[in-house]
């Protein structure tokens, strides 16, 4: 069995498990909202030049209600459910090798096919399409995930946390460092790349135009994501959160296996934790009158810190939602969404991309940030009615077919009936 019968041995756990058909449905709910909620940051890479992420004073428009759609974001938002979607691919992986090692299948053999499949769906869609792609990172970092399947609840805790800390404390050293720089040298070193506004301005330009102006801008963005960004830090991040995953469906917390009880406490402690992490890192930045290099090296990092937090919280909540009954009539259309999120991930690009880029709308550049949240709400509509609609008629969504081909492993040949032996020439 996958699941276990009995109630999962946790502080506050009171109540019997949910069955195991159920279970799998809560973790859907879960990755549904997962990929429903990246959006809400992905939107403003699809929108704007990568920039308005790094300070978004550097895009202009920064008052009113453009600065409480981007507070609420960066609160809420920014980082947290690109978290939760690599914890759930690694409660997947987890889910798939139980499921491999029960019908007598090498887990690792179907593993390592299956990242290299996501792998090059995941650099034609960075490459070819929008180069905020996370399919190539979640690719390589699982590889490295799948060598920590077999270690305790406890063991992945610890090392996804040490995983993921790794580079936010080295990157808050590193800006410590620089501050202890003479004032010029400081200045020359933040002075060292072509002015930011430069930047912006030729992104802006290349994403309005057609496809293949935008390769000359699209290239070397995703290119430099995957090549420097990766194994400087995106990719310790997010195998710390793949691990936590881990760790957090063998504990049946991502299952839906604790008490509605210990759930709300999930959602007290990591909200409470999180939120107000991430707004003293706003009120760093206002304090230094949103410098790049100082938000960067510290207001950013206190965000990331708050990350797993605020991303337990959302867990907690949806799955409490679940378990009671709230989510009504979005329950199907969400679960629909969780089962079809590689198609959805990949749907929202095409959609965006056909919004935003020259060979569609061209609006790139020129959307604040109110109104990309109309954009936002106008294609989770799309997933919502596509995904159970699609479901009523396959099994899977289209880019899970694709997976589920690469990865399937060829059937071995059907034995040979025995051959009997010859007949005696004077036999009957």
């Amino acid at each position: 069995m996958l699941y276990p019968s009995g109630p999962m041995h946790h502080p506050g756990h009171t109540e019997q498990p949910m069955g195991s058909g159920q279970r799998l449905e809560s973790l859907d709910a879960v990755r549904g909202a997962a990929v429903l909620g990246i959006l809400v940051i992905n939107i403003q890479l699809f929108a704007m030049p990568v920039a308005g992420l790094l300070s978004p004073t550097l895009l202009g428009g920064f008052e009113g209600w453009d600065y409480v759609v981007w507070a609420i974001g960066h609160v809420f938002f920014e980082g947290k459910f690109i978290a939760l979607f690599a914890a759930l691919f690694g409660a997947g992986a987890v889910l798939l090798a139980e499921r491999h090692r029960a019908a007598g299948i090498n887990p690792w053999v179907v593993h390592r096919r299956r990242m290299l499949a996501l792998g090059a769906i995941g650099l034609a869609h960075g490459t070819l399409l929008w180069m905020g792609d996370i399919l190539f990172i979640y690719a390589a970092m699982g590889l490295l995930a799948f060598l920590f399947i077999d270690r305790t609840p406890r063991a992945l805790l610890a090392w996804g946390a040490a995983l993921y800390a790794l580079p936010i404390l080295l990157t808050m050293a590193a800006g410590w460092g620089l501050t202890l720089l003479p004032t010029a040298g400081f200045i020359k070193l933040a002075s060292a790349s072509p002015p930011v506004h430069e930047e912006i301005t030729a992104a802006i330009e290349a994403y309005q135009g057609g496809w293949l102006t935008q390769m000359e801008q699209r290239l070397p963005e995703a290119l430099t994501r995957y090549l420097v960004g990766t194994p400087a830090r995106l990719g310790w991040l997010t195998l710390g959160c793949m691990l936590i995953g881990m760790a957090a469906y063998k504990n049946g917390f991502l299952t839906g296996a604790w008490s509605s009880r210990a759930y709300a406490r999930v959602v007290g402690y990591g909200l409470g934790i999180g939120v107000p992490m991430s707004i003293v890192g706003i009120a760093y930045r206002e304090w230094r009158d949103w410098e790049l290099l100082s938000g960067f090296f510290f207001s950013t990092q206190l965000n990331q810190l708050a990350v797993p937090f605020v991303a337990a919280g959302w867990a907690a909540l949806i799955i409490l939602a679940f378990q009671r009954g709230w989510l009504g009539r979005l329950h199907w259309p969400l679960t629909a969404v969780g089962r079809t999120a590689l198609s959805g991930y990949l749907l929202q690009s095409v959609l965006c991309t056909l919004v935003f880029y020259g060979h569609g709308l061209g609006l790139y550049g020129e959307m604040g940030r109110p109104t990309q949240l109309l954009v936002v709400l106008g294609v989770w509509l799309v997933l919502l009615i596509a995904a159970p609609l699609w479901l009523r008629a396959f099994r899977m969504g289209p880019a899970e077919w694709l997976l589920r081909q690469a990865t399937q492993l060829p059937r071995p040949a059907p034995p040979c009936p025995p051959v009997p032996p010859p007949r005696s020439p004077d036999a009957g």
